[in-house]
């Protein structure tokens, strides 16, 4: 006997019953027996296997929910780390020359940046001549040889048939000192050409000097030593290795991309960027709709898997608090409405850009201050959200957890019970097997019995009383 999967439906069977192969006239009624004692037995699994197929959806359709939560705790996050940067922005006066990229920055500040007269480059150079072949060709005239890289000096000695361009480009990429070595082909009868190149920009020694403790010959051009970024910030000279400056101005990244024109002055301004926050409050507006929506329509008042679940209404709790929280009502910016979130009558949020837009420069600074951080005003409230998505001590962690340990206790005891149930069916299919032989036997014996009665009447009165009875009748 073979039983189906434990996760069908209620309007399935959980077993394929028995086929009864009996041999008396009531065999089809000994198989009613069997299947409906299946039957019976069958409906308190598939009730457990509801339960089993109940849990399931109500995992699914609540980590889908916690999902959307964890999206206004990250909106709300965002919004108290904005308030902690001040939102400010860098921006350049001219892109082509310099970029800025404000990564941390306190205060609002402004700097000019003037004399860009280069951009850091890697020191790249090649042979002083080329080489007929590159794998016979001597290149050292002794076989001792020393790379310079700034002020590191790094010793080669080229073992026997290494002494030609390709075991010089091993010998030196072998050494792990910054550079990168490989052999240039031009064509011609000399043109292959030993290329080193500096693995990071700046200006810098490079050299492969011949026979240093003889003649020292730099095999080298000296042509492009590499260069620095070099420039004024508000009049005073800088350089730098990389174009990409981190270092001069606190919390504010330079990336250079060109050379200033002839009394060309580039500003560099950090300020609020009022963008910065519309953005955070429109990003929040989604998550929070995004949340109201499957709550209401799926999870809640919708009639969801879900309805009735503690965890629903712990997060229109939470969710209330964001459109309730109050601040201390600086400049008229008590609480987020002041900031241009509205509140529909069906429950969905939005942004009044127009309100937002007509903010000043100090109600901006206070609305900065309702945000507050990661613990505190309205970016506090992540924390809320954090306890209900927490992946280890959230609620709906441990809700999933119980939900696991009930669904594996279920699908343990569904199991048994199948095996039980096997078990007795093939019990009573044995008994009924036997009823069927005994009925088979008892009608074979009663028409045994009427043929002997018979043969007596002919025997005894020469004729079949049986039919006389019934012709005289």
């Amino acid at each position: 006997m073979s039983s189906s999967s434990t996760s069908s439906s209620t309007s399935s069977s959980l077993f394929t019953p028995l086929q009864f192969t009996g041999i008396s006239q009531y065999s089809s009624d000994f198989q009613s027996i069997l299947s409906r004692a299946t039957s019976i037995a069958e409906i308190p699994v598939q009730a457990m296997q509801n339960q089993v197929t109940t849990i399931t959806q109500e995992e699914t359709d609540l980590s889908s929910l916690g999902t959307s939560v964890s999206a206004v705790g990250t909106a709300l996050q965002t919004l108290g780390q904005l308030s902690t940067g001040n939102a400010l922005s860098a921006t350049s006066s001219d892109n082509s020359v310099v970029t800025a990229t404000a990564t941390g920055a306190s205060a609002g500040t402004s700097y000019n940046i003037t004399n860009v007269s280069s951009i850091a480059s890697a020191a790249s150079e090649t042979s002083t001549t080329g080489y007929a072949d590159s794998t016979s060709t001597a290149v050292s005239s002794t076989g001792s040889m020393q790379l310079v890289v700034g002020s590191n000096t790094y010793n080669i000695t080229l073992a026997s048939g290494q002494n030609n361009l390709s075991g010089v480009v091993s010998a030196i990429n072998a050494l792990n000192a910054g550079v990168t070595a490989s052999v240039l082909t031009t064509g011609g009868t000399n043109g292959n050409y030993l290329s080193v190149t500096a693995n990071s920009t700046g200006a810098t020694t490079l050299k492969l000097i011949d026979d240093p403790t003889g003649t020292a010959t730099d095999l080298l051009t000296a042509s492009n030593q590499g260069s620095n970024t070099n420039f004024d910030l508000n009049g005073v000279a800088v350089s730098s290795a990389s174009a990409t400056v981190n270092n001069v101005i606190p919390g504010v990244v330079l990336n250079f991309a060109g050379k200033t024109t002839a009394n060309e002055t580039v500003n560099v301004n950090v300020a609020v960027d009022p963008t910065q926050i519309s953005s955070a409050l429109q990003s929040l507006v989604t998550a929070y709709n995004n949340l109201a929506t499957q709550e209401t329509t799926e999870m809640g008042t919708g009639g969801g898997s879900l309805l009735g679940n503690n965890i629903v209404y712990q997060i229109r709790q939470a969710m209330s608090q964001i459109v309730d929280y109050q601040g201390n009502n600086s400049q008229g910016m008590g609480n987020l409405s002041s900031l241009g979130i509205e509140m529909s009558q069906t429950g969905q949020m939005s942004l009044n850009q127009q309100t937002f837009n007509a903010l000043t420069t100090t109600q901006i600074s206070a609305g900065l201050t309702l945000l507050g951080t990661s613990t505190t005003g309205v970016g506090g409230l992540q924390q809320v959200f954090n306890q209900i998505t927490d992946p280890t001590s959230g609620t709906i962690a441990a809700q999933q957890k119980q939900w696991q340990t009930t669904a594996t206790n279920l699908s343990n005891e569904i199991s048994t019970k199948v095996a039980q149930i096997q078990a007795n069916e093939q019990t009573l299919d044995q008994q009924l097997q036997a009823a069927d032989a005994s009925v088979a036997d008892l009608a074979s014996q009663q028409s045994t019995l009427s043929a002997e009665i018979t043969s007596l009447d002919y025997t005894s009165y020469g004729y079949n009383t049986s039919i006389t009875t019934t012709q005289s009748t």
